[in-house]
């Protein structure tokens, strides 16, 4: 009797300890994972995108293949200008299981990721990123679907004291298309404006010339003439570390619509 209740005794210590290691053991991957991730995403950033990035370490779950960062900051020069965008928190999901088949050469199919991004809880802001990315590849060959729907762009350009012009009110739909092969970008841009209106700071400013020909006044006629409804489309090329954005399409049918504007 006494050794059968010992057994259960032993039994039951012995399955704790392991629940425990268990866990401890759990703990130690997740916190090695996330060192490992917060200096992969900072080199990432800075050999292959060639910006600046502050963040925290990421909380992550490697059972259930979540990562979650929050608090980033980033910044990058693009075209002797520089950018900064700040974000919220960003969640992604990713298959643990292809992920680590793909590290290790055992498949030569892509990993399927999801991520969310909050650029900001006050604001709504937010992005859903859909895509495939080849971890065995030392370029990170990654193709990308990523939407982002109503977002708030009122008073867009009201501080930026250049212009005479800013956003009273309006909402923008934003997609992103497209694939890195090799560091090489093919990406396509869409948004649509919805609603937009334009404000007046400066009045005696709206004849100056934003390119040949065509002022602030003509900028807002256009919107008038659009109802607030603009579609603007263009490619991306060029590389991780210098992006070319071709808005020629865009400027050239912006100047036709103004000149049979002024022409009617």
């Amino acid at each position: 009797m006494h050794i059968k209740r010992n057994k259960r005794i032993w039994s039951c210590a012995f399955a704790s300890i392991a629940v425990v290691a268990a866990f401890l053991g759990l703990l130690i991957l997740n916190t090695v994972a996330s060192n490992l991730i917060y200096s992969k995403v900072k080199n990432i950033c800075k050999d292959r995108f060639n910006c600046n990035i502050k963040l925290e370490k990421p909380r992550v779950n490697t059972i259930k293949g979540m990562i979650t960062f929050n608090n980033i900051s980033i910044d990058k020069r693009i075209g002797g200008r520089k950018f900064n965008v700040n974000v919220d928190k960003v969640f992604i999901k990713i298959n643990m299981a292809s992920a680590i088949k793909n590290i290790l050469y055992l498949s030569s199919q892509p990993t399927k990721f999801f991520a969310n991004i909050d650029f900001s809880r006050k604001k709504h802001i937010k992005a859903d990123l859909r895509g495939k990315v080849d971890l065995r590849s030392s370029k990170g060959d990654f193709s990308l679907e990523t939407k982002c729907s109503n977002i708030d762009i009122a008073h867009m350009g009201q501080y930026y004291a250049g212009a005479p012009i800013y956003v009273k009110r309006g909402t923008a739909d934003i997609s992103l298309i497209g694939t890195c092969r090799k560091g090489k970008l093919d990406f396509s841009q869409h948004i649509l404006t919805k609603d937009l209106s334009l404000s007046i700071k400066k009045e005696q400013d709206l004849g100056r010339q934003i390119f040949i020909g065509i002022t602030y006044r003509d900028i807002i006629n256009y919107v008038r003439a659009k109802k607030g409804n603009i579609n603007l489309k263009f490619i991306i090329k060029g590389t991780l570390k210098e992006p070319e954005i071709d808005l020629s399409p865009i400027i050239e049918n912006i100047l036709s619509d103004i000149v049979a504007l002024k022409i009617s």
